[in-house]
């Protein structure tokens, strides 16, 4: 059984011949390389080498991602201008223009948003003009490359973008302009959810009629700080349910990436539809302790489930392969192992080769 046919076991809630590990190496290796400091044993190596090198398996979403391509209609044009530090991305439409600032970081291998597209109330008429005119395209070339480059190492996974009052906060106004904004002015926040909903209805049919994807991930980075329980029910949860309902409907797997403190809206996760939450990190470096992970993931799959702050070398490599024994005697069958969210760009490298082997070797 290949790593396709051991993650889909985890789905359907059946035992494999063993578990996957899907430590995601890819920031690792990303940092490392630019800033000179592979292990030398790596050095001119690419990721997937390494990957196999360590027996172990890439989280597949980094590479299909690219399938989904959003074309602009109605007369929009978007120029970016990429310099060494930021890129700034600008979007004229015959409504007004709307800008976006990315500063990256000292290596250039990831960025922020430091300047959002919404910057006031008259910004929505523009966004709601170009979100209206967008429809989406599926490249199954791109598809197909990574299918050829991924083999049977993982099965192929689509992110979706931040849904509903999460892609106010994280993508378009940032987190206190659009808590102020929801606050000072909740119709037109609400007016903004129903064309991100029908923006969102065009991606999904696309997805659901002509992919052949069978995990879904919702890329919405829940944390209690970004989306209380208040919040989480009345946004997320019916944006939960509805899409859920829709892919399952298609024959898709549901999950999301619940990467941050989560104490007080994991009670609520049984409650979304999704089959799986990724990247839950457990104490000491989430607010969640592993006995409350199982009550609050009954019944679903846990992706990942590591906490990323075990493979600091400061910490003990003991204390990391006894963690990972308590992880999989709570959630085997139901989980892909992995780390919570990434390994980081310190972490120590050999401690992926060592727990794969434990999570091989793992006979409960």
């Amino acid at each position: 059984m290949n790593n396709r046919e051991r993650t889909m076991s985890a789905f359907r809630h059946a035992k494999a011949d063993r578990l996957v590990w899907q430590p995601r190496l890819n920031h690792w290796y990303d940092v490392n390389k630019a800033r000179g400091l592979l292990p030398k044993k790596y050095e001119g190596w690419d990721v997937i080498k390494i990957y196999d090198d360590l027996g172990a398996s890439p989280r597949s979403w980094h590479y299909y991602n690219s399938t989904i391509r959003a074309v602009e209609g109605g007369g929009v044009q978007v120029e970016t201008k990429e310099e060494p530090d930021r890129i700034q991305t600008k979007y004229t439409t015959p409504k007004g223009s709307l800008t976006q600032v990315e500063q990256k970081n000292l290596w250039g291998t990831n960025k922020m948003t430091v300047q959002y597209l919404l910057k006031s109330i008259d910004d929505f008429e523009v966004l709601e003009y170009i979100l209206t005119n967008e429809t989406f395209e599926f490249d199954a070339e791109v598809y197909r490359s990574c299918d050829e480059l991924l083999g049977d190492r993982c099965e192929p996974t689509l992110n979706l973008p931040h849904g509903s009052i999460q892609r106010l906060f994280i993508d378009h106004m940032g987190l206190e302009r659009g808590t102020i904004t929801l606050w000072k002015n909740p119709e037109l926040v609400e007016r903004y959810l129903s064309v991100l909903d029908e923006n969102d209805d065009a991606r999904l049919e696309l997805i659901r009629k002509k992919t052949p994807f069978r995990l879904i991930n919702f890329a919405d980075n829940i944390d209690d700080s970004l989306v209380s329980p208040r919040l989480l029910r009345k946004y997320m949860l019916p944006y939960y349910q509805r899409r859920t309902r829709e892919l399952h409907q298609a024959g898709k797997f549901c999950t999301s990436h619940w990467d941050g403190k989560i104490k007080h809206v994991l009670p609520f996760a049984k409650e979304t539809g999704l089959d799986a939450l990724e990247a839950v990190p457990a104490v000491p470096q989430g607010s969640v302790t592993l006995e409350e992970m199982k009550e609050g993931l009954e019944g679903m799959v846990l992706l990942d489930g590591i906490p990323a702050t075990y493979f600091a070398p400061y910490t003990q490599e003991e204390d990391l392969k006894r963690f990972v024994k308590n992880l999989l005697d709570y959630f085997s069958p139901r989980i892909v192992v992995g780390i919570s969210d990434m390994l980081p760009a310190d972490g120590d490298i050999e401690r992926v080769r060592t727990i794969g082997k434990v999570v091989e070797g793992y006979n409960p």
